[in-house]
Order: structure tokens, then sequence, then C-alpha cells
């Protein structure tokens, strides 16, 4: 009875293993979809850094090869790293707008050697020598209209600008001929003049919001030299940002396209994914502080520079917490051999055991055989005996021959007992053990468990947990036919929190919201993290107009709550969408028609709640 107890314990045993093995082929699933969203989160800006980016996808799909993988994330730091030097120099928005205008430029071959001086100027230098230069390119430009005032024929130096085969209208280059005069308002009706026909030029029906129509008509009405630079410097900036908009439109992927409507501000950055990522691995005690640190750091050093090594350092981290688990999966797979090797030793004992039985039953036999043997033969002297010395010397000899034969056979017992015994002593001592190792083991997998199920952060339960309540919640809710709704929280604005406050502001948040809500919904409800600043409730026996008075209650909580940091006041609202369960619907349906809802109250201004029921189709 004993030993089948034993074999089903290892029987259990080694399903606990095999589970043990799914969970950490999951984890590494878990791992390389994370490294595959961060690298979707990263695309778009630049087309050096995107053909990495497919490279590093590509290579985490099959088995990983490390040297692949650390010369993947070189390439990948050099571009981050060169992309920061290009964003940390000196800005030249507005020099490389007046450097592309005198490029294009259609000029006589008598100015160009002029034309190449100041080009060269132009990329010498940055925007703190804007106003200098484009006084400059401007003398430059009158200089180049003065040698050809002689010639009415040719076309204007505007009209050359944009390739423009129609000649200047007459009242426009009598206008520009009556004002080469070195008088101030002579300089200042050219200079408005040619700013006008530029505008007249650059105007279309696709130009930005009618910004260049309002700023001819400023120009028209500029009395001052000083207002004419203002208007000047605007064009510059709308001509800088029609650039820009062209050059990000070529580089563009797909992706991209499809996100260019969101606020950049309001998605999350590389560190805050990261960050994320470490928050959802399951992190053993003695890396604990290590993972604080690398948290830190991440909210700290913000650089491409420090990409590189923030890279690496976030690799080794989660490879030391992937050896802790290979570490504890062989000391788990050396405890189930300890356990084979002691079964199969109890084994032995007991066929020894058996063996040693059947060899004391032989040996009874055949000592009762040679008791009655003697015996036997006893009573034949006994009746033969014809003198009394002689039957007294047979009785003897048989008798010392019996004797014999009963010391052996106690001897034999008391050897094979005392054998017997030792072997029990031992064998126990070993159950003992192997029972302390099975205690200690036990309580390692229940902690593991705990550890699985619930978030390492808030202390609730996390998105594993939820999948788990929700296939038997949704398991009553069709044996029962029960009302069940679902509920999809967000903080509003939590980035934002982030980056004024910084990453622990960010998980104090968390953790208060987290205990607001759980300590605040019904015995029969459950609240799990599902990601981020996201949460997700499960209401059984509510239906969606209930559940919408419930969350607006915890929605108001949450909202009148004081919290603080460092002593300073920081709002906190969060938003909530809500649907219920009907008739064939499955899980991911629900969980959809939620999200929209979710996303339904960012849209109508957060710090609200809204049922899907509520949503137009």
């Amino acid at each position: 009875m004993e030993l089948e107890q034993w074999k089903q314990k290892y029987y259990d045993q080694l399903d606990n293993l095999e589970k043990r093995e799914q969970d950490w082929e999951k984890l590494e699933t878990t791992l390389k979809r994370t490294i595959g969203r961060l690298s979707l989160a990263a695309e778009g800006q630049n087309a050096a850094l995107d053909r990495h980016i497919n490279n590093l996808r590509s290579s985490i799909k099959n088995n990983i090869n490390q040297q692949h993988l650390e010369s993947v994330v070189d390439d990948i730091s050099r571009v981050l790293s060169k992309l920061e030097d290009k964003q940390s120099g000196p800005k030249r928005e507005s020099i490389n707008t007046l450097e592309i205008l005198i490029e294009k430029l259609s000029l006589p071959d008598n100015a160009n050697k002029s034309r190449k001086k100041l080009l060269k100027k132009l990329a010498k230098s940055d925007d703190t020598s804007r106003d200098d230069l484009l006084k400059e390119s401007v003398n430059f430009l009158l200089s180049v209209i003065k040698t050809e005032k002689t010639d009415t024929n040719k076309p204007g130096i505007i009209d050359r600008l944009f390739n423009a085969n129609n000649p200047a209208p007459e009242t426009q280059q009598a206008t520009i001929q009556s004002s080469l005069s070195s008088s101030d308002e002579q300089q200042l009706t050219l200079y408005k003049n040619c700013l006008i026909e530029l505008l007249n030029k650059l105007d279309n029906p696709d130009s930005p919001n009618g910004k260049l129509s309002a700023l001819k008509i400023n120009a028209r009405d500029a009395k001052q030299k000083i207002e004419l630079d203002k208007l000047s410097d605007q064009l510059s900036n709308i001509l800088h940002e029609q650039t820009k908009n062209i050059d990000s439109s070529i580089e563009e992927t797909p992706e991209s396209t499809k996100q260019e409507d969101i606020d950049p501000t309001l998605q999350p950055s590389i560190q805050e994914l990261l960050i994320r990522l470490l928050e959802q691995l399951i992190v053993p005690a003695d890396l604990h502080d290590e993972a604080e640190d690398m948290k830190h750091r991440l909210e700290q050093e913000t650089k491409p520079d420090n990409w590189k090594k923030l890279l690496k350092d976030v690799a080794l981290l989660i490879n030391s917490i992937r050896s802790r688990m290979q570490k504890e999966k062989h000391e788990f797979e050396n405890f189930l051999q300890q356990v084979t090797d002691r079964l199969k030793a109890m084994d032995n004992f007991l066929q020894n055991e058996t063996s040693s039985l059947k060899q004391a039953e032989t040996q009874g036999k055949d000592f009762d055989e040679s008791v009655d043997l003697n015996v036997e033969e006893i009573r034949k002297d006994i009746n033969q005996a014809t003198e009394l010395s002689s039957l007294k010397e047979n009785v003897n000899t048989k008798l010392d021959v019996i004797s014999g034969h009963i010391k052996f056979y106690r001897e034999s017992e008391i050897e094979r007992s005392q054998k017997s015994q030792k072997e029990i002593d031992s064998m126990h001592s070993k159950m003992l053990a192997l029972e302390d190792e099975a205690n200690q083991l036990k309580k390692v997998v229940i902690e593991k468990n705990k550890q699985a199920m619930f978030d390492a952060l808030t202390g609730i339960p996390n998105r594993l947990s939820y999948e788990k309540k929700s296939a038997e919640e949704i398991a009553r809710w069709k044996r029962f036919s029960n009302p069940l709704s679902l509920a999809i929280w967000d903080i509003d604005l939590f980035k934002k929190v982030n980056d004024t406050y910084g990453h622990k502001a960010g998980d104090k948040v968390l953790k208060t919201v987290a205990q607001l809500l759980i300590k605040s919904i019904r015995e029969t409800d459950f609240l799990a993290r599902y990601g981020g600043e996201e949460f997700v409730m499960l209401l059984p026996g509510t239906k969606q107009e209930e559940t919408l008075r419930l969350v607006n209650k915890l929605r108001q909580k949450i909202e009148t709550c004081g919290f603080h940091y460092h002593g300073e006041s920081v709002n906190i609202t969060i938003s909530c969408g809500v649907s219920s369960f009907n008739e064939n619907d499955n899980l991911n349906q629900v969980f959809e028609r939620a999200d929209k809802a979710l996303y339904k109250a960012k849209e109508n201004g957060r710090n609200q709640c809204v049922v899907s029921s509520c949503l137009s189709d």
C-alpha cells in the first residue's frame, strides 16, 4: 500500500515537471513576443534602423543564436548612436531650408561662384547665425537682380527659382527695376515685392491651412523691415515643416502609416516597455535588487548612447532569471531521480525480504523434518533396545543432533532478523529524508505557483490568473445561465505621470489603484492586472447596467483618493469599458467589445465608464 502511494507521488511529480516545462516554454514565447512588439514600437524612425529591427525579429523566430543576436543588437546600437549624435547636434532647421532654397535657384553662370561660396558658408553654420545668413542671402539675391536689370526680356529671379516658363508681368518688372535704389525705402519695397512674389509662386490649394495666404496679406501690410524679417522667419518654418513631412512620408512603413494619427507623446518609450517587461517577469528573490536597479537605470539613462549597454544588461538579467529557472528545473529533476533511486532501493529491499522469508520458510521445513526424523529414530531405538546403557547412549546422541538443529535454526533466525531490522531502519531514515525533501519541494512549488499567478508589483492576480479564472466563470455562466460582465480599466495619462514624476511614482500609482479597486469589489468579483496600466475585472451575477453603476462608484473613489508623491498632489483618474456575456459569446468577443467601450471613454475625454451596448455598430 505504501509502495503504491510513493509511486503515485512519483507520477504526480512527473506531471508537475511537465507542467513546469510547459510554463518555461510559455515564458520563452512571451519574451519573444515582447521583443517583437518592442521592435514594432521602435519602427518608423529610420530606414536603417528598421532593417536591423526586421533582422532582430527574424533571429528570434526559431532557435536563438546568441552570437548572431548580439551582433544584431550591436548593429541597432550603432544606428541609435548615430541618430543620437544627429539629434544632439546644433539645430540647423532654418539653415537647411535656406540651403535648399539657394541650391534650387536657377541663376546665371556668373553668379554660380558667389552661390557656391554662400552654400559653403551655410554648410558650416547653424540656426544661431540664421539672421545674419538670411540678410546675406537676401543681399546675394539683390546683387543677382541688379546684374540683370539691363535685360528686361529675361525671366525674373523668382520665376527662375520655381522654373516658371511665363515671364513676370510688366508691372512687376517695372517695380523691381524702380526699386534698385540705395535708399532704405526702395530696399524695403524691393524686399516686400520679392517676398510677395515668392509667396505667389508657393501658394496653391494644397498649402497648409492657408498659412501662405495669411503671410501674403501681412507682407502687403508691412511697413518696416523688421516685420518682413519676421514674415521671412515664418515662411522658413513653414517650408521646413513641409520638407520634414515629405521626408517622413517617404520613410514611413505601412505600420507607421496606420499609426500617424496617434499622438507620439502617448506612446510608451522603449525604456518604459522594457520596465513593463521586467514587471511581468517572475524574478527570484536573490535577483530582486538587481531587477529594481535595472528599472532605475532604464528610467534615468534615456539617451540612445546608453541603449546598447542597457539592452545587453537587460538581456543578461533575463538570462540570469532563465538560468535560475533552469537550476530549479535541474534540482527538481535531481529530486525526482532521488525518488526513483529510493523507490528502486525499496523494491530491492522488499524483494530481499521476500527471498529471506522464503529461505526462512525452507529452513523451518528442513528443521521440522530433521526433528521429526530424529524423534522417530529415538522411538525405534526405544522399541528395539535390549540394554539400558545402549539406549541412553543412542537417545543422548539423537538429542544432541536435535539441539544442534534448534541452535542453528535460532542463530539463522536471529541473524536474519537483525539484518532485516538494519535494512528497515536504513529504509526508514531514507523515507524520512525523502518526506522532508518532498515537503520542502511542496512549499517551493506552492510559492512558485503563487508567484506565477500574482503580479509582483501590485500584489493582485495577474493575466495568467485572469485567464484561469475567466475559464471557470464562463463554464459556470454556461451551466447556470447567470449574468456575467467584464470590465477593462485603464489609468488615464499614465505615461505623463511616468514622464513627469518618474517610474517610481508610476509604480506607486499602480499599487494605489490596484489596492483601491481590490478592496472595494465584492467577494464574488475578480480583479487582475492585465498588463501595463490596464486592469480587468469579472463580475458574476451582474448585468451590464448594474455593472456600470458599480464601476462608476469605483471610478469616483479613485478620482477622489487624494494621491500625493513627495508631498505634491497628483491627479489620478481612470477610464473603464464594460460588456456583458450574451448567448453564444466567447471571451475574445466580450473582451473586444469592452475594449472598444474603453477606447470610446478615452475618446470622450477620459475619467468615465462606457458600456458596449451604447456603441453604434
